[in-house]
């Protein structure tokens, strides 16, 4: 299926989905752990009306060995059982693989047998949101300890939008959820970094179209602050939306401005 915006869901409904991965963070932060929403489920709750394949956070590199511990260990409902074959699953070992490297996932037991069984996954911070200070252990306690100004909890009705049809799913609708998400600006540069970082490979491809989704569905919904995003990235990304720089011009001027080594094609 399709990774842009569709009218199905995860395999399972956002109700259950919205509960597995808020204990999923439940157990991390009880280990110490700070953890950060990721992924098509993180799209959805900015209104992008995307297919959600799996649940995604990311944590910090060197806490990954004790969050696997942790989810192993974890009891879920449903259960998260061990993946077969790690090193082949989800384009894990592919050298082009389509997303951003998932460091550790569980499948999640009993879903719909007849399709691809949905994973709960782990990234690391280094891949995915890198240019962010390291996330404090204060965030393992995400409902107590004074947010960054980047970051919300899942059930901020402040910083995310409500369910609305054609849309994502939005906001979640536990106000005691301990999840937390990127806001709208956050998202929007880490799509750009990404981007301009891996344009050459399928990574970068999938940033770039999920960039698009941004400004097509998430934009207008009121939730996106471009200028709480570092120059010249904001105007980057007005001058893009306006129409007035192209989809070549602004990789190259990304790159140059992010000191990413540039291709010798960008030189033809």
């Amino acid at each position: 299926m399709a990774d842009g915006p569709t009218s199905g869901s995860l395999l399972i409904s956002d109700r259950r989905a919205e509960q597995i991965v808020d204990s999923v963070e439940r157990v991390l932060n009880a280990a110490g752990i700070p953890c950060v929403l990721w992924g098509h489920f993180l799209w959805a709750t900015h209104g992008v009306p995307t297919y959600i394949p799996q649940l995604d956070l990311v944590v910090p590199d060197a806490s990954l060995a004790t969050a696997s511990k942790a989810m192993t260990a974890g009891r879920f409902s449903p259960p998260l059982v061990a993946c077969p074959d790690p090193t082949a699953c989800l384009d894990g070992s592919h050298p082009d693989r389509k997303h951003p490297h998932t460091a550790f996932h569980m499948h999640i037991e009993g879903t719909t047998p007849t399709r691809a069984v949905p994973c709960v996954c782990l990234y690391l911070q280094s891949e995915t949101l890198w240019f962010l200070p390291l996330f404090s252990p204060a965030l393992a306690s995400p409902r107590t300890c004074r947010l960054p100004p980047y970051l919300a909890l899942a059930c901020d009705r402040t910083a995310l939008p409500p369910d609305e049809i054609g849309m994502g799913r939005g906001a979640f609708l536990s106000d005691q959820t301990v999840v937390l998400v990127p806001k709208a600006h956050i998202l929007t540069e880490a799509l750009m970094r990404i981007f301009a970082r891996d344009s050459a490979k399928k990574v970068g491809a999938w940033a770039g179209a999920h960039f698009a989704y941004i400004i097509t569905y998430v934009h207008d919904l009121g939730f996106l602050d471009v200028d709480l995003m570092p120059e010249p990235l904001a105007n980057f990304y007005k001058e893009y939306k306006a129409g007035l720089t192209g989809y070549g011009d602004i990789t190259l001027r990304l790159k140059r401005t992010l000191g990413v080594p540039l291709l010798e094609e960008h030189y033809r």
